[in-house]
């Protein structure tokens, strides 16, 4: 099975066109939840 023979019409459509489009959307969807400027998870000490 080669893997390039799937992978490539797929970079294709997300390259121009509508795909880029959806790509882009999915792209903005992506960085609206996880921003990259979150702050790191920290340990917190719970209370005995």
């Amino acid at each position: 099975m080669d893997l390039g023979a799937i992978v490539e019409p797929l970079i294709a459509f997300f390259s121009d066109g509508i795909g880029k489009v959806i790509a882009d959307a999915l792209r903005l969807i992506y960085n609206v939840l996880y921003p990259a400027n979150a702050p790191a998870a920290t340990p917190i000490e719970i209370p005995r």
